[in-house]
């Protein structure tokens, strides 16, 4: 009955009707003990519920401290993972699931009936304020919707999530794949792409950029001229979901959709969850990945420096400022990496591009059936945060900091005619893919 209670209070919130002060009261007057004990039964239930929905340790976690009104609702959230994780055996957990939950740097929990009260203590909160944070972090794990299983959750063993794993394999966040070794080639690009995030020179951070670049792309030709002198069908495509913070969710969204379409993945966003689901082959998964953050960090550099610089007055720190240049810099950033693309293709050996071109339209094909697959029709909608014609030339200027071509780069670029661009010519926000439903 108190369960039953709870579990309507929640999601009257979760649906935006605003919390009754009457049953807030009722709730709070009622024997501490069984209040407790029935929230605690509803939290495990909602959290076991998530993760048959798709959802994963570090994800239901960052949902909480997003969705939270509180910190303290955060941290209660964190608990009931907690104490989830303590009551489940290890054989029926997935090694990447554990690698997650022992990452996490949860509070500790025995799982044993109590933690509720000791964590309300903990945060010293009165009986009214308990209740009602309780009842908040309920309504945000209510909010949640189903989402793709990409790792078997917790209880499916056996052939069953054998199958799944092999399905929808999920990189562990280290980049290596479960019992494999991380291969060479991203152990390379990821080197130089620490080198890029930690020069001060922008034309050194280009070039390493480009570099990065470079080496997948050639690694991507090599993969299928292998895979076409051995007659071998390869590997499947794979799912990742790549975290995106606020602020300038949509912004940077279009920054991973850009990378990812050079690096012949897709990515699809889910905003309102401040995710992106990038879809690929595991090596170009890796490499979108790891791309995108460094590229990501070097734009809130430059727009850290264009703060420290701007004359006083000037609106370098306005949300229509921010959004336009990142923005802008998605767009030339999309530029130069089709560029490096074309180039690297342009100086293959005639007879490998006849061999290595099929195959390569061959896994596009594979990714774009895995998309409309799992996501059925997508919708496309422009990216918020106003416009501002100054933080758009700014966000070009930082995306073409260093022009790619064979002179700057040495030898390593090979010469080229240019790639179509990314309708970077122009100027105006842009327009992303979202999931639909």
């Amino acid at each position: 009955m108190i369960g039953d209670a709870l579990v309507a209070s929640a999601q009257a919130r979760a649906a935006g009707q605003p919390q009754r002060s009457d049953e807030l009261a009722l709730l709070a007057a009622l024997p501490d003990s069984l209040v407790d004990e029935a929230a605690e039964g509803v939290m495990l239930d909602r959290v076991d519920a998530l993760w048959s929905a798709g959802w994963q340790p570090v994800e239901v976690l960052r949902q909480g401290r997003r969705g939270c009104r509180t910190a303290a609702g955060g941290r209660l959230v964190a608990l009931g993972i907690a104490s989830d994780d303590a009551d489940r055996r290890a054989a029926t957990l997935d090694a990447r699931w554990m690698s997650q939950v022992q990452e996490l740097d949860l509070p500790s929990s025995d799982g044993a009936p109590g933690w509720i009260r000791r964590w309300s203590r903990t945060e010293g909160l009165d009986r009214i304020t308990a209740v009602d944070t309780v009842i908040d972090a309920l309504a945000t794990l209510d909010r949640l919707p189903p989402i793709d299983v990409l790792i078997p959750p917790p209880g499916v063993d056996g052939f069953s999530a054998q199958a799944e794993a092999a399905a929808w394999s999920a990189l562990l966040p280290d980049g290596e794949a479960a019992g494999g070794r991380l291969d060479p080639v991203l152990e390379r690009i990821r080197g130089l792409l620490a080198k890029a995030e930690s020069t001060t020179f922008e034309a050194e951070a280009t070039a390493l950029t480009a570099k990065a670049q470079e080496l997948m792309t050639r690694h991507a030709i090599d993969a299928a001229l292998l895979q076409r002198r051995s007659g071998r069908a390869g590997d499947r495509p794979i799912m990742v979901r790549v975290p995106v913070d606020a602020p300038y969710v949509d912004a940077k969204c279009l920054l991973l959709q850009t990378v990812a379409a050079a690096g012949r993945c897709q990515a699809v966003a889910m905003t309102q969850l401040g995710l992106s689901t990038v879809v690929g082959f595991a090596d170009d998964v890796a490499v979108v990945e790891l791309l995108f953050t460094s590229l990501l960090l070097q734009a809130q550099n430059a727009l850290e420096e264009a703060a420290r610089s701007a004359p006083t007055g000037t609106r370098v720190r306005s949300q229509a400022y921010r959004s336009a240049f990142l923005q802008a810099y998605a767009g030339r950033i999309g530029q130069r990496l089709e560029e490096i693309n074309a180039a690297v293709f342009a100086a293959a050996d005639p007879d490998e591009t006849e061999a290595f071109l099929p195959v390569l339209r061959s896994r596009a094909d594979e990714v774009d059936d895995l998309v409309d697959e799992r996501f059925g029709a997508l919708t496309t909608s422009r990216v918020r945060g106003g416009f501002d014609a100054a933080g758009w030339a700014g966000g070009t200027v930082a995306g073409d900091n260093a022009r790619l071509d064979s002179g700057q780069l040495g030898d390593t670029m090979a010469r080229g005619s240019r790639a179509s661009t990314l309708g970077a010519s122009g100027s105006g926000p842009r327009r992303q893919e979202e999931r639909s439903g």
